[in-house]
């Protein structure tokens, strides 16, 4: 976003305190439409799951426009028909919000482009519950529509969940799997919350959504101590976080601008009223970059729309499904039939040598040692000599076996800042060159780099500021991001003879699908 609206717009954006549910269910494969959408069509297509290509709202209450016809070209004008929450669109206390939309053109149109892929999707869910559409903008004040959007809080994902409350719904996570950012599984989930919210605030939406923010105990006890006082218990009149004040009004500032655009000088992209993607269950396990090829679209869109998966592979223990835009999926489905299933997903074969333990193996195709153990159907780590083991593919190709680089040294250069400029540890820096992490590097020195496919745009490097809770380790938070204990000590100078202390603040260098 522009420099100028930087600031504001961290002020804005607040995090969930957490929510999720139950996973979201499977979603039978739909047929390829009859007629062929142009690629602006497809550009501008909203992400759904088959079903809702069916799906019909029975009538509400009828003040509500409800959209019989499922064919009507204007997504925008079905959101309007479902909006529930004008009469506070004019409180003088979103003004200052408003102007802010209002003169963000270029940032609406940012947060939309990304919307595209799942705003049909999280309409129909939202009509099916019977709840105001306003709340379909909820994910562009969370995460502006990104789905591997991380807070300081560890949040992630398009509604923002923190890892507890996504646990509380029902929401799992694994290594290779995080549903906090499946915008399936997340959407359901952020439905059941704000239900849950909604309920438990006896039908007050704005105090559902504050509580959504900073968490129902806050609310309640800003509540109790209005009561206690005497004072309005209405979210105008209640002392809440800074961040939540200017939450609620944030989301009723988007709609109001998306309810009339015109009248705020802003123009909306156009949005068919139509299904962007659909889910297609497959009987093995896949590379989303494989499935890309196959579906003839670009590697970044499948990620977007399949995030969930924190590997770029969907999980070995199934089940195997990923979402395609429907314009592909005929594409997709006869490169389906004609590859071979072997080739859907990297996983290799490793024969077991002299000196190799389980772990050691784990770690150096980038998989968990319990993974590699159910995976080959093992008792114990004991392996025998000449034994193959089946590796699971996990979406990038082994570092050593890519395609190799030389880089030279320069003045100031450190393994760190190499490992940065290249993006790929200094482990592997290190194992490819057979050098000693602590001894200095020469001015002229040849290295060899590998490529290991982690330079995409949605999968780059985000630095993180990780505090250090009771019970830390090195190696915990090493396992936790999928990070080496070397390049830990090094990016933050630390004595590994000492131990960490809880509130202590490290620098981490860390994939963002690992958060």
């Amino acid at each position: 976003m522009p420099i100028k609206t930087t600031a504001f717009f961290i002020l804005l954006i607040s995090f969930v305190s957490g929510c999720a549910q139950q996973p979201a269910q499977p979603v039978k494969l739909a047929q390829t439409p009859t007629h062929q959408k142009s690629n602006h069509e497809v550009r501008t297509g909203i992400a759904t799951t088959a079903t809702a290509l069916t799906k019909q709202k029975a009538p509400q209450a009828k003040t509500k426009l409800i959209f019989s016809n499922k064919n009507e070209n204007d997504l925008w004008l079905r959101l309007r028909g479902g909006l529930e929450l004008q009469e506070y669109y004019d409180n003088p206390a979103i003004e200052k919000q408003v102007a802010w939309y209002s003169n963000s053109q270029s940032y609406i149109d940012r947060v939309m482009q990304r919307g595209q892929y799942y705003l049909y999707h999280i309409i129909g869910e939202l009509e099916s519950n019977d709840m105001p559409l306003e709340l379909a903008m909820l994910p562009a004040v969370e995460s502006a529509f990104d789905p591997i959007a991380y807070s300081h809080s560890h949040a992630s994902g398009l509604w923002q969940f923190i890892p507890a409350t996504g646990t509380r719904f029902g929401l799992k996570r694994d290594w290779w799997y995080d549903g906090r950012r499946d915008p399936l599984a997340s959407t359901t989930a952020a439905i059941q919350y704000l239900k849950y919210l909604h309920n438990y605030f006896d039908g007050d939406w704005l105090l559902a959504l504050a509580a959504y923010n900073s968490g129902e105990g806050n609310v309640k006890r800003a509540i109790k101590r209005n009561q206690r006082d005497g004072k309005p218990t209405d979210f105008w009149s209640l002392r809440l976080p800074r961040e939540t004040r200017a939450y609620v009004p944030q989301l009723l500032a988007i709609s109001r601008i998306v309810d009339n655009p015109a009248k705020h000088g802003i123009t909306l992209p156009k949005l068919t009223n139509q299904p962007y993607f659909t889910k297609i269950n497959l009987p093995e396990q896949i590379d989303l970059s494989k499935a890309a090829e196959m579906a003839g679209i670009e590697t970044k869109e499948i990620y977007r729309l399949n995030a969930g998966f924190s590997r770029r592979v969907t999980h070995p223990d199934g089940p195997h499904q990923v979402l395609v835009p429907i314009s592909n999926v005929e594409k997709f489905n006869l490169a389906l039939t004609n590859t071979p299933q072997e080739q859907w997903a990297p996983i290799k074969q490793y024969v077991v040598k002299s000196g190799d333990t389980l772990s050691n193996i784990a770690a150096t195709y980038h998989v968990p040692t319990k993974q590699l153990r159910s995976q080959n159907g093992l008792q114990s780590d004991f392996l025998r000599i000449g034994q193959k083991l089946k590796i699971p593919g996990t979406g990038f190709d082994n570092p050593m076996a890519g395609p190799k680089a030389v880089y030279t040294v320069r003045n100031g250069d450190s393994l760190w800042k190499i490992s940065k400029k290249k993006h790929v540890s200094i482990h592997n820096i290190a194992k490819w060159n057979s050098l000693d992490i602590k001894s200095p590097l020469k001015l002229g020195q040849v290295l060899k780099i590998h490529a290991d496919g982690n330079t995409s745009s949605l999968a780059s490097t985000r630095k993180l500021k990780y505090k250090v809770r009771k019970g830390d380790s090195l190696y915990r938070i090493a396992d936790k991001f999928d990070l080496e204990i070397s390049d830990i000590l090094e990016w933050n100078k630390l004595n590994p003879k000492k131990y960490l202390k809880p509130g202590q603040r490290i620098t981490l260098f860390v994939n963002a699908l690992t958060i």
